[in-house]
């Protein structure tokens, strides 16, 4: 069940001092390792091709061997790269690797913060914001600026705080 439901299932008790320095020490074994180099992926996809050569010319329908050999190369690549069957499966599927119920917005603290600054300030330690220039519909070239959208946002959002409006 937790195989199917992607959970971790690893459970141990951790009584001393060593075993809780040994689980650290393999934790941070396990998140730092490297991926797989280039060269070595090439590697074990030549590998797979050389070892199924009689099959590849064989009679089965193409989408039947074009299966068993994507197959035989990620479970290659998943045994090269140390990770288990749900993560393979995970990424296999497209699954993301967190579930999360919210919606995350990207904002630039920074530029806003630069704004409110440059109307104490009269220095240039102030850094300018930076400015995305598009083309709009009747060909004229338009600057586009987060902190510009909100200072000049609509009277109907006024009563918007920044926070409201990212």
């Amino acid at each position: 069940m937790t195989y199917l439901l992607r959970c971790n299932s690893d459970v141990t008790s951790l009584l001393s001092g060593t075993a809780i320095k040994a689980i650290v020490a393999y934790v941070s074994d396990y998140i730092t390792k490297a991926g797989l180099k280039t060269y070595s992926i090439f590697d074990a996809i030549r590998g797979i091709f050389d070892r199924n050569s009689e099959m590849i010319g064989g009679t089965l329908a193409r989408k039947e061997k074009a299966r068993s050999l994507l197959t035989q190369i990620v479970n290659n690549l998943t045994a090269k790269m140390e990770i288990g069957a749900p993560m393979a499966c995970l990424y296999l599927l497209g699954n993301p690797d967190h579930y999360t119920n919210h919606k995350f917005v990207v904002f630039y603290w920074k530029n806003y913060v630069s704004e409110v600054l440059r109307s104490w300030r009269t220095d240039d330690t102030v850094e300018n914001e930076k400015v995305v220039l598009k083309k709009n519909q009747a060909g004229e070239y338009i600057t586009c600026s987060g902190i510009d959208d909100y200072k000049y946002r609509p009277d109907g959002f006024a009563d918007k705080s920044l926070y409201e409006w990212i």
